[in-house]
């Protein structure tokens, strides 16, 4: 091993560290010690400590340098001097070193000068090194002139003991197998090890593991049967021993598969020895795949979950797509944005689940035909050096197929792997970034492709990167490919993005989206609402005009809630009605004609889901429907907000509502209002100011349809909503019916509001108003939604009746809440003076 070598073997573990900067080496020995660098003779002595260190295997604590000689002048100091005690009582190797270009007769003195050291520190060996000449003997046992037949080869390492190990491969005692629970629990502790405490970053800490998990899976399939694993601790070896050792088994395995990890292991010592002690019993490479995946996944989402979690797809989900997409050996598969490899990983347990079921028993043909498939039909590319790395563990872990792991853009237009190519592949399954805004400029997101040559943001200077991804992925599949997305909604039903969806269906026979719950990728720093799409390229020879069944389901359970934790999971219901088609199918899933698709234009599941249900409502209706907006009595109107929002108050302001003054129960709470100023109300109260009986409606974000009315007796004279709620009021007579006498106007119209009020509020109105919400992060709706709400009209007496049925209801409720309010703060005013006893 080079000087170089050893000396960044050396820094690493922490035994000698040389800042060139500064001019100084530091040994960390037996004793903490630095001298100048540019000396040529230290160098010779570092190179010297480091192979006694490690080639030889003498622990660092045990060596010492400038070592006085007793009974000798102050000045007689022996250069190095190996110990065989923990307190350096007992000298047994002392070693003189020379600078390299030390000329015989000097170096005939040198070799009297170690002999004299060594005999008056009873060295059992002296060594002479000047790194070019290595001359080494025996000093006990032989007299004091002897110069010659005392002369050996070399002196043995580690004190001439050889240490015994437990694990042998095909031995009696060889590396075990253990389940999920146990391997979780053991990765979870080297983690531990690794990040000391919060010394270093979970993820540096992720990444010097995965490099350690690297050695021990190459030491268990390269030691030949009969010998002892490297990978574990012997009898009387230190920590730097062991270390060494994996150090070496990593370097072999970075030598094979350079591609994986570029750095060197930057743990010391300590922490190695640490790992091995909790590995080496266990065989990653022999324990059950579907452990060895389980743990993996669990302790990677314990890892970076919150912090990296927008590259880790849910295994739910991952499942789900992968079952439906349904790759086998044939296929040539890619994820474009790969992330930790969910969509790699599973894609490849499904093909080596079918390749041993079809060759069972031929096991030569089964690990053929694994191995063809892991290596050359499996690619990703992910932008994230160090979540590439983890992707690529992950496989590694689950029985390989990460050679073909890229590290770079999946938008770029080159990649240095050959297999990358356009057109090259059966099926592309990814979970891409999306909320992204790809400038031209952004060389390190688009590499050597342009905005230009992207069809969807030809002309633009900007382009969100779901939309380049849709495009791109396009370009990777072949001719009747597979395609299995995740995509935000807003692509699926926002108005903007109707050219996305034009260039969807006109590329793509569509098989199935998949509505997934808000919160889906909450926990991986997403809110944005998405949803599953899973398509087929169109061949030459298909005709995209064909009116063919698209399936559309929606999921409102997937497995974990909001928070994380375990729930119930729609997605296998789906799966089933997707494949087999039998059954009945529930309220969450219908086959929707492509051509009804392409008139509405709208590719989001919940449109065409809630579209039968509210029909069969409607069905059931005998009185004649209107539509809402043939009952608005003028156009819908939203307000605005000042330019920095709006404030707290100030002498003369006036308030203006948000979307939080309107409750859950319909009513306007004005405890915890904001204002503007008499000018911005003055110069926006022709669409912003509400009047008593205006009906309002939150118009986007998490509540949107929240439905409240200003009451008769509302106390502001003057007020303004923002811009996140509509407003509009009612008729004071509905279609067909004869306009009320005047004085019998402001009855009609309080009856009317009520009415349309309370409708909104119902399920039946709240389905309608959900069906035409559109968007991804929060979603929304446009004025024009009361042109597609409809409302039972009865006649006016049942009409009368019903509302006053429903106020009655819905005045005892709010009195019954304000009453549970006052109580509960009653209670709290007193909790104090309860807690004194």
């Amino acid at each position: 091993m080079s000087l170089d070598e050893l000396l960044a073997r050396g820094g690493n573990l922490g035994v000698v560290v040389v800042d060139e900067t500064a001019n100084v080496v530091t040994y960390r020995l037996a004793q903490e010690k630095q001298y100048r660098w540019s000396d040529p003779e230290e160098k010779v002595r570092a190179e010297m400590v480091l192979s006694l260190a490690f080639d030889y295997q003498y622990p660092p604590n045990r060596i010492d340098l400038e070592v006085a000689i007793p009974n000798r002048s102050p000045d007689n100091w022996a250069d190095i001097v190996v110990f065989r005690d923990d307190r350096r009582r007992s000298p047994y190797i002392t070693v003189e070193t020379a600078t390299p270009n030390v000329v015989p007769s000097e170096r005939n003195q040198k070799f009297e000068q170690v002999f004299g050291y060594a005999n008056a520190l009873a060295s059992e060996f002296a060594v002479y090194y000047d790194s070019i000449v290595k001359q080494s003997w025996r000093v006990q046992g032989y007299g004091g002139l002897e110069r010659e037949e005392n002369v050996i080869p070399d002196i043995p390492a580690n004190y001439g003991e050889v240490p015994e190990y437990r694990f042998i491969r095909a031995g009696e005692r060889d590396l075990e197998e253990i389940n999920a629970v146990e391997l979780s629990r053991i990765f979870d502790s080297c983690h531990r090890e690794l990040w000391s405490g919060g010394r270093l970053d979970p993820t540096e800490a992720f990444d010097e593991m995965s490099k350690l998990m690297f050695a021990k899976l190459y030491d268990e399939r390269r030691t030949p049967n009969g010998e002892p694993y490297a990978f574990q601790y012997g009898d009387r070896e230190t920590d730097l021993m062991v270390a060494q050792r994996v150090l070496g088994r990593y370097e072999r395995a970075r030598e094979e598969e350079p591609g994986v990890f570029t750095a060197g292991i930057g743990s010391d010592a300590r922490k190695i020895a640490a790992v091995v002690r909790l590995l080496q019993g266990v065989s990653l490479n022999r324990t059950d795949p579907d452990a060895k995946g389980r743990a993996f996944e669990q302790f990677l989402g314990e890892v970076f979950r919150g912090r990296l979690g927008q590259y880790f797809t849910r295994r739910e989900i991952v499942e789900f797509v992968v079952s439906i997409i349904k790759p086998t050996n044939d296929s040539t598969l890619l994820d474009p944005a790969c992330g930790s490899g969910g969509f790699l990983v599973y894609s490849m347990k499904q093909v080596f689940d079918q390749i041993e079921a079809a060759y069972a028993g031929d096991e030569q043909t089964i690990f053929r035909l694994k191995d063809d498939f892991a290596k050359r039909h499996l690619y990703g590319i992910e932008i994230n050096e160090k979540i590439a790395r983890v992707a690529m563990m992950d496989m590694v872990i689950n029985e390989d197929g990460h050679t073909n792991v890229a590290i770079g853009s999946g938008l770029d237009s080159a990649f240095a792997n050959p297999g990358i190519v356009d057109s090259g592949f059966t099926h592309v399954l990814t979970n891409p970034p999306f909320g992204n805004s790809i400038k031209s400029d952004e060389t390190d997101q688009l590499g050597q492709s342009q905005l230009a040559d992207y069809q969807l943001s030809r002309g633009k200077q900007s382009a969100k990167s779901e939309v380049l991804f849709i495009e791109r992925c396009t370009r990777f599949l072949r001719p009747g490919g597979m395609l299995g997305i995740v995509v935000p909604d807003g692509i699926l039903s926002n108005p903007s993005d109707k050219p996305v969806r034009d260039y969807i269906l006109s590329n793509y026979e569509i098989s199935a989206i998949v509505s997934l719950p808000a919160f889906a990728f909450r926990k991986a720093g997403s809110g944005m609402k998405t949803s599953l799409l899973i398509a087929r390229k169109w061949e030459p020879s298909d005709d995209p005009a064909v009116n063919y069944p698209i399936f559309m389901g929606v999921a409102n359970h997937i497995g974990y809630d909001a928070t994380g934790r375990p729930d119930s999971n729609d997605l296998p219901a789906l799966r089933r009605h997707f494949l087999n088609g039998s059954g009945v199918p529930d309220d969450n899933v219908i086959r929707t004609p492509a051509r009804s698709v392409n008139e509405s234009n709208r590719l989001d599941p919940q449109y065409y889901v809630l579209g039968p249900i509210i029909e069969r409502e409607f069905q059931r209706v005998s009185y004649p429907v209107e539509e809402l907006n043939k009952l608005v009595s003028q156009s819908i109107q939203s307000g605005k907000s000042p330019k920095g929002g709006a404030k707290y108050s100030a002498a003369d302001d006036v308030p203006i509502l948000l979307v939080g003054n309107v409750t859950a129960d319909g009513s306007i709470a004005l405890e915890d209002l904001s204002y503007v100023d008499e000018e911005f109300y003055l110069s926006n109260r022709a669409k912003g100011a509400i009047n008593p009986l205006d009906i309002l409606i939150a118009k986007d974000g998490a509540t949107t349809g929240k439905v409240g009315i200003v009451p008769e007796d509302f106390p502001l004279e003057r007020c303004l909503i923002n811009e996140h709620l509509f407003r509009f009021n009612v008729k004071a007579a509905f279609p067909g019916e004869a306009e009320p006498p005047e004085s019998e106007r402001p009855e009609a119209m309080r009856l009317n509001a009520y009415f349309v009020f309370f409708f909104l509020k119902s399920w039946l109105g709240q389905q309608q108003i959900v069906r035409e919400i559109s968007g991804g992060a929060q979603g929304g709706i446009t004025r024009q939604f009361v042109e597609k709400i409809r409302i039972p009209l009865p006649p006016l007496a049942e009409r009368q009746r019903i509302v006053d049925l429903a106020h009655r209801e819905y005045q005892a409720y709010l009195a019954l809440a304000s009453q549970a309010k006052d109580q509960y703060r009653s209670f709290e005013a007193s909790l104090v003076s309860r807690m004194r006893g």
